[in-house]
């Protein structure tokens, strides 16, 4: 058996869809703008991709017979 490692770049489209809670609307909705990067806790959906590169190269071979 052959093994290959694969290694793959990709550009990504994604929509992040967070909830933001607060004391008032204004509370909330200054959280939600204040915010640069979404929370690990955001649904993300994936809208588009590009595969950029991929490149492939052999890590393992088994030898027939000897060990």
């Amino acid at each position: 058996m052959v093994k290959v490692l694969k290694i793959s770049s990709l550009e990504l489209a994604v929509d992040f869809e967070e909830i933001f809670d607060g004391a008032s609307v204004a509370d909330a909705t200054q959280k939600a703008h204040s915010q640069k990067m979404p929370s690990e806790f955001a649904k993300a959906s994936i809208t588009d991709n590009k595969l950029i590169s991929a490149k492939i190269k052999l890590i393992g071979e088994e030898n027939n017979g000897s060990k």
